[in-house]
């Protein structure tokens, strides 16, 4: 009897590079067929190479990026992408308090299985309504105009992307996130309004964690991305930089977080209940709308 094989995992550096490959390939108006006829590789090699399933040798990238018309900015920098060392921990520069944009994180937050956010300070970016992300890129130094626009509207448009993704979706934020003060003390209510109809969704848990838990490791967010076809990657955000590790002992510290976390933080029912409690003492929003939330199963 053969024995099984052990199916080759993706690192995230391998991913993000497949993803950029493939959308200048793309936006060259080439079909993967198109590429493998002009490479003289096969057609499962293309795939994989996308994929970031396939290691590759050395000029592969250089030789996919000019026949694919890729600009000489997106040859040094993809090659230099390629160059870095696979070894676990990929950091990106990214504007304050703004990580959308990076092509790793776009890689990430469409390509994963399951998605689960741990946020002591803020809400989670997937969460956010429009005026409370331009408070929070407001405090970190985006003035008023296209480039704060133009951030607003790239989350905006992630999250209503991912309402149609298969997720699941779990978020762990801290009362004390949803007690912070704002500018507008209306924006954290309409917030609260906004996560109340969202935790309604199936693939969207929301999960209150309460200010007087004892999380003593735990005082930044992080992000843990899981795919059956790719190694766990962890997420953690700084305001400037995002680290991103995939070592068997990060990615087992930030599981056993988690497993703090979960038991601690408040059930799904809990959660809501605690939403809409708040809400209803600080009455706002259409009354209406909160009532029909209490007639929702909990998902």
């Amino acid at each position: 009897m053969k024995a099984k094989k052990t199916p080759q995992l993706s690192t995230a550096k391998q991913r993000e590079l497949g993803a950029e490959l493939r959308r200048i390939r793309m936006r060259a108006g080439y079909l993967a067929t198109d590429m493998s006829r002009m490479l003289g590789w096969p057609a499962s090699t293309i795939s994989r190479l996308e994929s970031g399933l396939r290691n590759y040798q050395a000029g592969d990238i250089a030789i996919y990026l000019a026949r694919a018309k890729a600009t000489p900015q997106e040859l040094d920098d993809l090659v230099a992408l390629d160059r870095l060392p696979d070894n676990g921990y990929q950091v990106r520069s990214h504007p304050a308090g703004f990580p959308d944009d990076l092509p790793l994180i776009k890689v990430l937050d469409s390509g994963s299985q399951s998605i689960t956010t741990y946020d002591p300070v803020s809400i989670p970016r997937q969460l956010q309504i429009e005026p409370y992300i331009r408070e929070v890129l407001t405090k970190n130094g985006f003035e008023n105009g296209p480039t704060l626009d133009t951030a607003v509207r790239m989350r905006l448009t992630y999250e209503s992307t991912s309402l149609s993704m298969p997720g699941p979706f779990t978020f762990y934020i801290h009362e004390t996130a949803l007690l912070a003060r704002t500018e507008r003390p209306a924006v954290i209510q309409e917030q609260m309004l906004h996560l109340l109809i969202t935790s309604s969704l199936p693939r969207h848990h929301i999960h209150l964690v309460p200010r007087d838990s004892v999380l003593t490791n735990m005082s930044t967010a992080f992000t843990l991305y899981r795919h059956e076809q790719h190694h766990p990657v962890v997420h953690h955000q700084q305001p400037t930089t995002s680290l991103f590790l995939e070592n068997e002992h990060d990615v087992a510290f930030y599981t056993s977080q988690l497993k703090d976390i979960i038991n601690q933080a408040c059930s799904l029912q809990q959660t809501r209940a605690w939403l809409m409690g708040h809400l209803a003492k600080l009455e706002v929003g259409p009354k209406s709308v909160v009532a029909k939330m209490t007639d929702r199963p909990d998902t």
